[in-house]
């Protein structure tokens, strides 16, 4: 009996952990909105629901005014040929599109540079591990800063 609560126990404690590491994945649905192949799809029917969700997380951004930017983008072919969100950004810039298109401007920058996973800030963390090990633990923090970003 004993072991059946302790597993049980153990079993919560790792859903939690999990539930925890994937809370923020609500970010996603941005991506999903500026996916060049479903932009004649989306001009049939635009995604509300993920828009509401993008706006609800980035709240600096104007949902009425991104609608109707994502809507002319939905519906403009030299639009539908870029493929992704850093070429959709390129073409914004080199076009001079940044103020016709603030809000599409503001979440494609969101959307780039902000991570999808914490894969690289763990690996950051893990390299820092490596360099401050129990022998160079007396290192300075200039030293200690130095020689981590020269393995990152």
């Amino acid at each position: 009996m004993n072991r059946t609560v302790a597993t049980r126990e153990r079993c919560d404690v790792i859903t939690n952990q999990v539930k925890e590491r994937f809370c923020f994945i609500s970010h996603y649905s941005a991506v999903s909105l500026l996916v060049a192949p479903k932009f004649q799809e989306y001009e049939k029917k635009f995604p509300t629901q993920i828009l509401d969700q993008t706006t609800e997380v980035y709240s600096m951004l104007q949902k009425d005014r991104l609608k109707t930017e994502l809507g002319v983008i939905y519906r403009r072919s030299d639009f539908r040929k870029m493929a992704g969100a850093i070429s959709l950004l390129q073409f914004i810039i080199e076009n001079n599109l940044q103020t016709a298109f603030s809000e599409t401007y503001k979440l494609l920058l969101i959307i780039v540079t902000i991570p999808m996973t914490t894969a690289q800030a763990e690996r950051c963390f893990s390299t820092l591990k490596r360099v401050k090990t129990f022998l160079r633990s007396t290192m300075s923090e200039n030293r200690l800063s130095a020689l981590a970003m020269l393995l990152i």
